[in-house]
């Protein structure tokens, strides 16, 4: 550790302030730093990057970097405190940015990790990497706190580049987490105490994998299990990724985020960087082939789809990709989409996640997803699914004017915003306002023609509906998996009736509910619908829609049966209203002839 870490943590004008009144701490506080400093040694990255080279990225196609135009980090650092917050899939990120900076940069990174990470021998060679530590909690310890913040101003003080994951932990979804505030305020208050006018400039890095080494563990959280702890013995399950594909690490910087400080309330202004950041990410995060894939595979809860199928769906999500700016691989640009496609599905049958299937009678090759698989494939395509959001309800919109449903834009508007509210608690949604802004582009973009305001969709005829949906289809079932899952969660209130219960006895009754459903039942068709994070979120739902009441002890009560008996029959039209959706599209050649 260099000698003068301790000296600059001292000096921290709080934890000064501390010290000088409890002078026997400053022992402890010297214990608290060795746990948590980083130690870069270059010489160590440099070995690390020829093992990694020879070792880990033999499991991977390689980890490709796309930095904005113009952006030199060595340069910002002078004129600037840089710090890198990018998404968090797996503990691979960790290697995979460090190698990258330090191959393309050679710039010593320093990177917050939980610390369960610090487990022998990783922990060690992590910290040589510039990794320093945190406890998952610690917020009755006032001298730990006091010393981590103190940590912070030491790496600003010395110019440091920092790091650090903004979810707090890896995802088991593919979706964005919400932004753990803790290092957002710790940076900013820190920043407050340096005496100069230095900015920050906050780097959003959206990482996107082609392949979760940890899928089926992820996979197996998301049905109930327990996570299992980071321990020792798992650094040999390693050698038996070399039986797999991994595909390509895509590491996308965005563009920088100037915050001189902060004035007023320092909570207010955490939060407002915080999802300033993770709205960067968002924005940045790449369509990816097997995230393409994922997104087209899934589309149907059975059956198997030929490679012309694949294909086909594929270019015209890409099409859309690129017409309204979501940022795509390289790989899927260029001419180079059907080729980079192919090698994903054979990743996937490689790693036993997609069946291929002969018909010889038919002279078919068809594709399709392992059931037991679905959860796992399901990872890929929430990476990008809040790109599609908009398209998603414009695609029951079209159909709600056709039908004669909509007929006013308050109606257009309530009804967008009802599809808002039922999916604020999966995603972070744009305003009310951007959303019916983008809802203009994407029906735009679907007609060929500008439109003075979205309600102008409210007078299409049959051809230009049918134009509409053409161009948005691809979406029209890739939230199905979440409507059944409130679905699923609505009967289960039912069954509940009025007695008290827990969330476990909630999950329960739903995994015995969605066990029924999908086995004998006529609503639920998604094997992935059942998920435990995403069954949490509708009990803050159906709160938020005043079905349910939180009573002491973290127990739930059911106050309006009514209300849950028409949420019932809104999920279950919602649900059958894309199967007429199906079936409309497909007769619209005989409207577009008249």
């Amino acid at each position: 550790m260099q000698n003068d870490v301790i000296d600059i943590v001292a000096a921290y004008p709080k934890l000064a302030e501390r010290l000088a009144q409890y002078p026997n701490d400053r022992k402890r506080m010297e214990k608290i730093v060795a746990e948590i400093a980083g130690d870069f040694s270059p010489a160590v990255v440099k070995t690390l990057s020829s093992i990694i080279e020879s070792t880990f990225l033999k499991l991977y196609d390689g980890i490709k970097l796309e930095i904005p135009q113009g952006m030199n980090l060595e340069e910002m650092r002078k004129t600037h405190h840089v710090v890198l917050v990018p998404n968090h899939q797996s503990h691979a990120d960790y290697v995979a940015l460090t190698y990258v900076l330090w191959k393309n940069f050679e710039l010593p990174v320093y990177v917050a990790g939980g610390i369960n990470l610090n487990i022998f021998p990783i922990g060690m060679m992590f910290r040589k990497a510039g990794a320093f530590y945190i406890r998952r909690s610690f917020n009755a310890d006032i001298l730990y706190k006091l010393t981590f913040e103190a940590y912070i101003y030491y790496l600003l003080q010395k110019n440091h580049l920092v790091e650090f994951f903004f979810e707090g932990g890896r995802t088991r979804t593919g979706k964005l987490m919400k932004p753990r505030y803790g290092l957002f305020q710790m940076l900013l208050e820190s920043h407050r105490h340096m005496g100069e006018d230095k900015p920050f400039m906050f780097i959003p890095v959206a990482l996107a994998h082609e392949y979760i080494p940890e899928a089926r563990a992820h996979a197996r959280e998301l049905g109930g299990a327990k996570k299992e702890a980071e321990n020792t013995t798992q650094l040999f399950k390693l050698f038996k990724l070399f039986n797999k594909r991994l595909g390509t690490i895509h590491v996308r910087f965005g563009e920088g985020i100037v915050v001189p400080g902060y004035v007023g309330e320092i909570k207010v202004a955490t939060q407002e960087l915080a999802f300033e950041c993770f709205k960067a990410v968002g924005r940045s995060m790449p369509v990816t082939p097997s995230s393409l894939l994922a997104l087209v595979m899934l589309d149907e809860p059975s059956g198997a789809l030929t490679w012309k199928q694949i294909e086909e769906k594929a270019h015209e999500i890409i099409h859309y990709c690129m017409a309204l700016k979501i940022p795509v691989t390289q790989s899927l640009r260029d001419g180079l989409l059907s080729d980079s496609l192919r090698s994903a599905l054979d990743m996937f049958i490689g790693n036993k996640k997609i069946d291929l299937i002969k018909r010889e009678k038919l002279n078919q090759v068809f594709y399709v997803v392992k059931r037991e698989a679905r959860v796992e494939v399901l990872f890929h395509k929430n990476m990008i699914l809040h790109h599609f959001l908009v398209p998603g309800f414009i695609n029951a919109v079209w159909f709600k004017i056709f039908s004669g449903e909509i007929k006013s834009s308050m109606q257009l508007t309530k009804f967008l915003q009802r599809q808002r509210t039922e999916l604020k608690y999966d995603f972070y949604l744009p305003s009310i306002k951007e959303m019916i802004l983008h809802a203009r582009e994407v029906v735009e973009y679907a007609v060929g023609r500008p439109l003075h305001a979205l309600d102008e969709a409210l007078e299409f005829n049959p051809t230009d509906l049918y134009q509409l949906a053409s161009k948005v289809r691809h979406f029209s079932t890739a939230f199905s998996y979440l409507y059944e899952a409130y679905y699923l969660a609505a009967i289960s209130l039912k069954y509940l009736g009025s007695d008290l219960f827990g969330s476990e006895r909630f999950l329960q009754v739903a995994q015995e509910l969605f066990s029924l459903e999908l086995e004998h039942g006529r609503v639920v068709k998604y094997p992935e619908s059942y998920s435990v994070p995403i069954l949490k979120d509708t009990l803050d739902f159906f709160v938020g829609e005043g079905v349910l009441k939180r009573v002491d002890g973290g127990k739930y009560q059911v106050v309006e049966q009514d209300k849950v008996d028409k949420l019932i029959e809104k999920f279950l039209r919602d649900l059958n209203d894309q199967v007429a959706i199906n079936l409309k599209f497909n007769r619209a050649p005989s409207h577009k002839q008249e």
